[in-house]
């Protein structure tokens, strides 16, 4: 099974369908592969897609011959703290909180805070209200939004 093969050809199928795969995370799960899938969509992403997608993966899956052995699918929306990994998520979040990991600490520190300033093809720039920092995609290790939710 190779992961990189399986979130392309996944992504490509779900593109033409309007929607966007976000993430994939494998994890063993005893004996079986545990296969998360967090999709996305213009205008929000219910569970009847939440329904919809899970059928169209596992047909996906079986059909391509992705993955060997049992596996349990679980497919939902990538939430409120949604994962950021390509260009194009940092630029539609511009003017949001997101928090970034980076793959090595700059000034002794590795984590960052603040809000999407602004994002290209080759970096994003993130202020957390005092300073800017801005930081090339491959510099980072991990990103995520990070809103502030008021009850």
């Amino acid at each position: 099974m190779n992961k990189n093969n399986m979130e392309e050809t996944v992504a490509k199928a779900l593109e033409t369908q309007g929607y966007e795969l976000v993430d994939l995370i494998i994890q063993n799960q005893g004996s079986k592969k545990l296969l998360q899938f967090f999709a996305d969509k213009e205008g929000g992403f219910t569970l009847a897609d939440c329904e919809a997608l899970t059928n169209k993966i596992d047909a996906i899956l079986t059909m391509e011959n992705l993955i060997d052995g049992a596996y349990i699918l679980e497919v939902s929306s990538p939430g409120l703290k949604r994962v950021l990994k390509k260009p194009a998520h940092f630029k539609r979040f511009v003017g949001e909180r997101a928090r970034i990991f980076l793959k090595q600490p700059i000034e002794n520190r590795g984590t960052f805070t603040g809000l999407i300033e602004s994002a290209d093809d080759e970096k994003m720039t993130l202020a957390d209200g005092t300073n800017k920092f801005t930081f090339k995609y491959e510099d980072i290790k991990k990103a995520n939004l990070d809103p502030v939710v008021e009850f």
